[in-house]
């Protein structure tokens, strides 16, 4: 492990750089319960053990970007996770201009396939919260995919060489974006609305056991989404998985 100064004057913090670990959330909440200050951040170059939503494993071969980053913050999980999308979003366009869609809630998509997850999680010492942990895994170059993932998962770019940026850049610019929007929240979410593909879609979605369909029609400024039924209510979906009915 490398530990440096991050080199931003106006988020100041303290990188840990890894080869490889398990989870950089893990490392990342460990840190935190050990002093962790707000913008202290984990990055590793692989991941053998990487999370994502609802429990999955989160696929982190080499040339992707895989960071934490430490946040003292009251605003909910939900929020700050589109806060991460948003500033993804834009850190790619800027450096590539390359523009991606959001999947509610946390996936962005270049070209229907995934280039990237997030995931947010509460850290607690007893009952006490220490703060958040923004987890993000960024798929830049390479396509060392296993077989079942190539075709809903890919990179920015194929190669190292066909790739105009590198980790360091990414994540520092993802760095910045989360931090100057975390004191705005909720000022980001018109952002989010305006590239959530999820949004005015036909969705289906499983809930205590049954699968239900409706419209998906805007988000809270929270981050939930706010289906119509068929019958013509409104019901509203906080977590796990919905998905866009094929036409």
């Amino acid at each position: 492990m490398q530990q440096k100064p991050l080199p931003s004057q106006r988020f100041p913090g303290t990188l840990r750089l890894y080869e490889e670990t398990v989870s950089t959330n893990r490392d990342a909440r460990d840190w935190l319960l050990s002093g962790a200050q707000h913008g202290d951040t984990v990055i590793a170059l692989r991941q053998s053990g990487g999370r994502g939503r609802l429990g999955r494993s989160f696929i982190s071969p080499e040339g992707g970007l895989y960071m934490s980053l430490i946040l003292h913050t009251h605003a909910s999980p939900g929020a700050v996770t589109t806060l991460c999308a948003v500033a993804v979003r834009n850190a790619v366009k800027q450096l590539t201009g390359i523009k991606t869609d959001i999947k509610w809630v946390n996936d962005l998509l270049l070209e229907n396939k995934k280039i990237c997850g997030i995931l947010c999680e509460n850290v607690f010492s007893g009952s006490q919260s220490l703060g958040m942990i923004a987890g993000i895994g960024v798929n830049i170059f390479g396509d060392d995919f296993p077989d079942e993932l190539r075709p809903i998962a890919r990179s920015i770019y194929p190669t190292a060489v066909s790739s105009p940026i590198s980790i360091e850049m990414l994540a520092e610019v993802i760095r910045e974006g989360i931090l100057a929007g975390l004191t705005q929240i909720p000022a980001h979410i018109d952002d989010y609305r305006r590239h959530c593909i999820t949004l005015n879609k036909d969705v289906f979605w499983a809930e205590n056991n049954q699968t239900f369909t409706g419209r998906a029609l805007d988000t809270t400024d929270d981050g939930a989404l706010i289906i119509r039924l068929p019958d013509g209510k409104m019901h509203t979906v906080a977590f796990g998985e919905v998905s866009i009915r094929p036409i």
